[in-house]
């Protein structure tokens, strides 16, 4: 160089957008790594040392029995004042009886079809049920409502 002095030119500056820029990717890039680890960390194995104890809920059975026969005897009076058909009384009896093997015993049986009750143990449940079952879906009518309602609260009752 043939005597050009370097140090007479000024410097020269990045906009300050630049720097905020990288400063949010180097931000980003470790919330990335913090997230990869949180998600791929080995999780705590659950094991019946470190479970909670559950109280065991105490169930009146007898208040519950009387709510449920009140919920039959209102069916059956549904459909002796002509507000249902006779299928509907026996849909909503098939319900009762179900919601009440339910909260009685906690067994889902409300969301079961026949042919899944027929493979549990409660056998008077599906005694029931296959009485109920036929009346349910029948076009025509003929189901006595009356002995329905009756064999749904003799379940209730013997349960």
């Amino acid at each position: 160089m043939s005597g050009a002095d370097l140090s007479l030119y000024e410097p020269v500056y990045y906009n300050i957008s630049w720097t905020i820029i990288g400063i949010v990717f180097l931000l980003l890039a470790l919330a990335t790594i913090g997230l990869i680890f949180y998600v791929t960390r080995k999780k705590k194995v659950k094991s019946l040392s470190t479970l909670r104890v559950e109280q065991p809920k105490l169930l009146d059975l007898e208040a519950l029995k009387q709510k449920y026969i009140g919920l039959i005897n209102q069916a059956e009076r549904n459909y002796m004042d002509h507000r249902i058909k006779a299928s509907v009384a026996h849909q909503h009896l098939s319900l009762i009886v179900r919601l009440f093997y339910g909260e009685a015993l906690g067994f889902r049986a409300d969301i079961m079809t026949l042919d899944d009750l027929k493979k549990s143990t409660y056998t008077q449940l599906i005694r029931t049920i296959e009485k109920l079952y036929p009346d349910e879906f029948d076009t025509l009518e003929k189901g006595s409502v009356k002995d329905a309602a009756a064999n749904a609260r003799k379940l209730v009752e013997d349960l």
